[in-house]
């Protein structure tokens, strides 16, 4: 599984400094979020980078986890690709994996906006 993720970060990489338009940096966008669950009184989130490569979009993240009184825990991670369909209409799959980066569920599905 890990060098299916190295693979698919080094085609990200490759394609993208070979992407004419200001290279590897101009194309990725850090970003992170973070929410808090009234019922479970536990603040969550996650950490990471987007990467479009024409038209297609990676983002690659770290989730993370925080309850009263508990420290920080490493929830896992999730690699998500993303492609436009049309205007306000695409598709994406996630790929989820456990704290210790084994897999646990994949995801797909078909996002709108208006």
């Amino acid at each position: 599984m890990k060098k299916t993720i190295l693979a698919s970060a080094l085609v990200v990489a490759t394609a993208t400094a070979a992407h004419a338009e200001g290279g590897l940096m101009s194309s990725i966008k850090p970003d992170a979020s973070l929410e808090y669950a009234m019922e479970a009184e536990k603040w969550s989130g996650d950490m990471g980078v987007t990467a479009s490569v024409f038209g297609l979009s990676v983002r690659p993240a770290l989730d993370f986890s925080y309850k009263n009184g508990d420290s920080m825990t490493f929830d896992g991670a999730e690699i998500k690709g993303t492609m436009p369909l049309s205007t306000g209409l695409s598709a994406y799959s996630t790929l989820n994996l456990t704290n210790k980066f084994k897999y646990n569920d994949i995801t797909v599905g078909v996002a709108f906006s208006f």
